[in-house]
């Protein structure tokens, strides 16, 4: 189902949405991985390709987006990506921790990278969702 044409202005807010985020102080290659745990989390194939293309040509090596499953173990991830792949985890399968209160994401991040990190992996699991259920592909 072509849902990106069917509800053109909605899915054009969406992708404006998510193109704000590009003037975000938050690194892009954070972004980036940050959206590839969520589609990976949500088995969305078609994003998982779009984000780990992405984080390439943004010099993520290969190496540290085939150990993305396991970042939490792996010293090729800083603390501040971990806290925020956790917290992506978090807000994902919405088990364990759902208050940013309860994070150490203010250690690492201002209260903007914050708010953008989570309004990421809230688009992000909006995308996944769209394509995984309408995409024909």
């Amino acid at each position: 189902m072509d849902y990106e044409k069917i509800s053109k202005d909605t899915i054009s807010h969406l992708y404006s949405a998510h193109q704000s985020l590009k003037v975000s102080p938050l690194a892009a290659d954070l972004k980036e991985l940050i959206e590839l745990r969520v589609s990976q989390i949500n088995g969305c194939t078609y994003c998982c390709n779009l984000h780990t293309n992405g984080s390439l040509k943004l010099g993520v090596s290969q190496e540290k987006i085939n150990k993305l499953f396991e970042f939490a173990t792996s010293n090729l991830f800083s603390d501040a990506e971990k806290e925020a792949l956790k917290w992506a985890e978090s807000l994902t399968k919405l088990d364990g921790n759902r208050k940013v209160k309860n994070t150490e994401l203010a250690k690492y991040f201002s209260e903007r990278e914050i708010v953008d990190i989570t309004i990421s992996i809230s688009l992000m699991n909006t995308f996944n969702r769209l394509a995984i259920s309408m995409k024909d592909e």
